[in-house]
């Protein structure tokens, strides 16, 4: 493959693996959707145009190509609007980036600036669990098994706390933060931003409880949830996460037929955010207190029936109870396999 035919896989591994983590610091999770994006983007063009990624360049950037893909993902994929204009977004950040690192591009960029975001119709709410729902969910765990008080705790332990999965698993013992009176848990969230969120009363106990069977003698760079492999301990997954919440889910549906199928940990943030818009909190608090950027995400939960973010949990009280790829690959043509992994694809 010629040098200048290499140009598009140097900017595109750049853009991914470089420029959205180490200059935007964007987190693991925005960064992946980015991906993500180009990915189905490929996948489209081998799928519907035979155009493999080894083949791929910029002329496949255009605007009528790029807007032909987008009414693929409507119309074939059934996408959202909003998933619609989050994979627009994506390609214009990287046709920007490239149009930065070398004019020649920049026509490429303008060309899809003409595309304009999506509008329709959205889903006027977010699926959450309601206060039933969640006392429910936490009577299912089997608390006379350690696995069964492990999994009880993780669940009201990421409500309570509204965090996403992955800060969930991030968290280390010396995030837990001890006043006099007061326990509060040091989340790091996206984009590096820290927040502190105050643990209730109850929420405290179930916590003192969960370290003294699972914690003892750990350091304080140990990871607050840990599974245990070959006798070691483990960071936890998401993966784990997500299977123990989908067995309780289903169990929970089993029981409560409008109980929401596919039980999932971000179910639970969006069940916090809810219940505290329903206590009459502002809006800019839950922003504050789920680490949004923008209050535009957190308005999301305004639509229903929105003071300190401590005041607004303790009013929740009763719901508690319980190495790069060598780049001197020669013959690239047809060895897509290779430019995935130099790209940061795969």
């Amino acid at each position: 493959m010629k040098k200048n035919e290499m140009h598009f896989y140097q900017l595109l591994r750049d853009f991914l693996t470089d420029y959205l983590i180490v200059k935007r610091n964007l987190s693991r999770e925005t960064a992946k959707a980015y991906r993500q994006a180009i990915n189905i983007l490929r996948q489209y063009f081998c799928e519907e145009r035979n155009i493999g990624f080894d083949q791929m360049n910029f002329a496949c950037f255009s605007r009528s190509n790029i807007y032909d893909f987008l009414i693929w993902l409507r119309d074939t994929r059934n996408c959202s609007v909003q998933t619609l204009n989050l994979r627009l977004a994506a390609i214009k950040s990287f046709l920007k980036y490239c149009a930065e690192e070398d004019i020649e591009l920049t026509s490429y960029y303008l060309d899809i600036t003409s595309i304009h975001a999506f509008k329709g119709a959205k889903k006027p709410c977010v699926e959450y669990l309601n206060p039933g729902q969640l006392k429910l969910l936490f009577s299912l765990p089997d608390v006379t098994t350690k696995l069964g008080r492990r999994n009880r705790f993780i669940m009201i332990f990421a409500y309570q706390t509204g965090t996403r999965v992955q800060e969930l698993l991030d968290l280390t013992l010396a995030s837990v933060i001890r006043g006099d009176k007061s326990v509060r848990v040091r989340i790091m969230g996206k984009g590096n931003k820290v927040r502190y969120v105050p643990l209730l009363e109850s929420t405290g106990m179930h916590m003192n409880a969960y370290l003294e069977e699972f914690h003892k003698g750990s350091s304080a760079d140990s990871f607050l949830f840990y599974t245990i492999h070959g006798g070691q301990k483990t960071k936890m997954t998401a993966g784990t996460v997500d299977y123990s919440l989908k067995k309780y889910g289903k169990e929970a549906n089993q029981i409560d037929s409008t109980f929401p199928a596919g039980l999932h940990a971000h179910m639970l943030r969006h069940s916090i955010a809810m219940a505290m818009h329903k206590q009459g909190i502002p809006i800019s608090y839950i922003r504050d207190f789920l680490g949004h950027r923008s209050i535009e995400t957190t308005s999301i939960y305004s639509y229903a029936d929105g003071e300190t973010i401590a005041k607004a949990l303790e009013s929740l009280e009763p719901l508690l109870t319980g190495d790069q790829p060598s780049t001197k690959h020669k013959n690239w043509k047809g060895k897509e396999q290779y430019l995935l992994e130099y790209c940061g694809l795969v």
